[in-house]
C-alpha cells in the first residue's frame, strides 16, 4: 500500500510538472492579453500541444487509448491552467472525451476536434436535461453559455431522452457568440430539429468532475492573483514603507491566505472521495457544491481584495492583477452557479436531518 500511495504521488507531480512546464504562470498575463478580445480566444495549436501530453483524454480510460488518470489529476491540471489563466477548453473537452467512443473520440483526444457538452438552460439551475427533446434523431432546445461553444466542432447535447451528439454545421444549429469579461468566448445554441447522434451514457458524474474541475481553475487563479499581490506589497511604498508592512493590511492579506487554504483542502478532500468507487452520485453532488461555494465565494474575495491592495492602479487595464480579477469573474460561475450549488448543498443537509 504504501509503495502504491508513492507511485500515485509521483504520478501527480509528472503530470503538475507537466502543466506548468506547458503553460507556466509567469506568462500567463501576457498569454492573456495577445489571446483576448479575439475569437477563438485560445491557442488550437497550443491547445493540439495539450491534448498530445494527454490532458483531451485525461479521464479516458487507457483501454479506448486515454491516459487514465483520476479526478486528483484533473484537478491538479485546471488548477495549473487557472494559475495562468489559459483560455483553452480543457475542462470542457476532458468531460465530453469520457462518453464519446470510436473515432470521434480518438478526434477529440488527439485535439484535431473540440466536442463539448451543452447542458445549461436557466440561470442559477443544475438540471443538465432541461426542456431540450430528443425525438426521432432530432433535437430541439436552446442551451446557454455552452464552454468553448462558439469554437467547438460539435456539442454533446444533454436532453430529457438521453444524449445526442450535434455537429455544429448540421441544419438546425443556430451558434451565437457571446462575450466575456475576461475577453474571452462562449456562445449560445439552439437546435431546432437538428439531426443527433444518440450517445450511451450519462452526464451526471461527468457534470460533477468538471464542476469540480471549475473549482480547481479557480483555486489557480486566486493563487495566483494573491502571489502577485504580495509581490506588489513588498515594492510599493506609503511613508517611505513598503505597504506589506502595515500591520492592518497584513492581517488582510492572512484572511485571504486563510481562504484560499480552506478552499484547497476542500478541493483536496472532494477529489479523493470522487477517486473512491464507493463515493455515491449524491455524496459526490454534495462535495462538489462545497468545493464550488467555496471557490467562488473565496476567488470573489480574493479579485476584490487583490484589485484594492493595488490601489487605483489596480482598475486600469494596463495592470494585470485586473485579468486575474476578470478571469475570476467569467469563470466562477461555470457548472453551476454559487447560487445553485449553494441551494442543492442546503436541499442535501435538509434531506439528510428529516
Amino acid at each position: 500500500m504504501p509503495q502504491m500511495l508513492e507511485e500515485a504521488r509521483e504520478r501527480l507531480e509528472l503530470i503538475r510538472d507537466s502543466a506548468a512546464s506547458v503553460v507556466p504562470r509567469d506568462a500567463g498575463a501576457a498569454r492573456a492579453r495577445a489571446l483576448r478580445f479575439s475569437q477563438p480566444g485560445f491557442d488550437r495549436a497550443q491547445w493540439k500541444q495539450m491534448c498530445g501530453l494527454g490532458w483531451g483524454g485525461l479521464r479516458v480510460p487507457e483501454a479506448q487509448g486515454g491516459s487514465g488518470f483520476d479526478v486528483t489529476a484533473l484537478c491538479a491540471v485546471a488548477q495549473q491552467l487557472g494559475a495562468s489563466l489559459s483560455p483553452e477548453p480543457f475542462i470542457a473537452v476532458a468531460g465530453a472525451a469520457q462518453l464519446l467512443r470510436g473515432s470521434t473520440q480518438t478526434q477529440v483526444m488527439a485535439g484535431d476536434e473540440i466536442v463539448v457538452p451543452a447542458w445549461n438552460e436557466r440561470a442559477h439551475d443544475l438540471d443538465t436535461a432541461g426542456r431540450t427533446q430528443f425525438r426521432g434523431g432530432k433535437v430541439s432546445g436552446t442551451k446557454r453559455l455552452v464552454s468553448a461553444g462558439h469554437a467547438a466542432d460539435a456539442f454533446l447535447v444533454s436532453t430529457n431522452q438521453g444524449l445526442a451528439l450535434v455537429r455544429k454545421d448540421a441544419p438546425g444549429v443556430t451558434v451565437s457568440t457571446v462575450k466575456l469579461h475576461d475577453g474571452g468566448f462562449t456562445a449560445d445554441v439552439v437546435f431546432a430539429e437538428a439531426p443527433g447522434e444518440a450517445i450511451a451514457g450519462s452526464l451526471d458524474s461527468v457534470f460533477e468532475e468538471c464542476a469540480l474541475a471549475n473549482a480547481a481553475y479557480l483555486l489557480g487563479t486566486m493563487e495566483a492573483a494573491f502571489d502577485i499581490t504580495l509581490a506588489y506589497m513588498q515594492v510599493r511604498k506609503q511613508f517611505g514603507k513598503p505597504i506589506g508592512s502595515f500591520q492592518a493590511l497584513q492581517h488582510r492579506a492572512v484572511d485571504l491566505k486563510i481562504q484560499i487554504e480552506l478552499t484547497r483542502a476542500v478541493i483536496n478532500d472532494a477529489a479523493a472521495q470522487f477517486d473512491d468507487d464507493s463515493t455515491s452520485l449524491a455524496d459526490r453532488q454534495t462535495l462538489v457544491s462545497r468545493a464550488k461555494m467555496r471557490a467562488g465565494d473565496a476567488g470573489m474575495l480574493v479579485a476584490k481584495e487583490a484589485v484594492q491592495f493595488h490601489g487605483a492602479m489596480g482598475m486600469t487595464d494596463e495592470c494585470d492583477i485586473g485579468l486575474y480579477a476578470r478571469k475570476i469573474l467569467a469563470v466562477h460561475n461555470d457548472w453551476g452557479s454559487v447560487a445553485a450549488h449553494r441551494q442543492r448543498f442546503t436541499a442535501t443537509l435538509v434531506a439528510r436531518h428529516d
